[in-house]
């Protein structure tokens, strides 16, 4: 069981190698928007709230599109019946592959921040405590998003719309997100950025489930 637990962890790693071409073309793409967004603001002073809430959406966006194109891939007919039909539980695969999306997309950002924090105009200070909360507020972002793919993917019409319930359930992050200038500093007096991390534990218990049990849907 064990050794068959390695090769499952080694294929989803080899997966997320072969989908980095995918992450490094929609980084890329912030790059560009980020660049025209500093350009045509460049005579207008933002301050630091504005360009963060800018990042912050996109990279909501770039996980959508990254999630949604992994399981299309991943998910198919044909490769959904061989997970299946593996030794391991359909909701353990989808929590491997989550976090191997996940790691994949900060290892992009990690790279790409700084050079974003320049364009943006933002204090490259902030550099360590941006990318921390980045990787609290991702990890629910990526499980809320598997939800939201498997749903889409569906071959029933019906079903796939239900995707929209799921949509509601990023605003908690996005709220939470706009208020990074009252927490940037990690100050010991506040401790808002625990939410994210409560927050994740919540997608965590529901997401691999409700996800293996749209995804079957596939099956049927």
């Amino acid at each position: 069981m064990i050794i068959n637990f390695f090769k499952l962890l080694i294929n989803e790693f080899y997966l997320m190698l072969k989908g980095s071409v995918l992450s490094l073309t929609l980084f890329s793409l912030l790059l560009i928007a980020s660049t025209i967004f500093a350009l045509a603001l460049r005579h207008t002073s933002l301050g630091l709230e504005i360009p963060l809430a800018f990042l912050w959406i996109i990279i909501f966006f770039i996980t959508i599109i990254k999630v949604e194109k992994v399981y299309q891939s991943d998910f198919s007919e044909a490769k959904l019946q061989q997970y299946i039909l593996s030794p391991f539980a359909l909701e353990i695969i989808i929590f491997l592959k989550n976090v191997m999306i996940y790691f994949n997309l900060m290892f992009f950002f990690i790279i790409f921040s700084p050079i974003i924090l320049i364009i943006l105009n933002i204090e490259l200070s902030y550099l360590l405590q941006i990318n921390a909360l980045l990787s609290l507020s991702l990890l629910s972002i990526v499980f809320i998003s598997s939800m939201t793919a498997s749903l889409t993917i569906s071959k029933n019409n019906k079903f796939s719309i239900t995707s929209v319930l799921t949509l509601p359930l990023f605003i908690p992050l996005l709220i939470f997100s706009m208020a990074i200038t009252d927490i940037i500093d990690f100050n010991g007096n506040n401790k808002i950025y625990l939410f994210f991390v409560a927050y994740f534990l919540l997608n965590l218990a529901f997401s691999p489930l409700l996800t293996s049990f749209a995804l079957r849907k596939l099956s049927v």
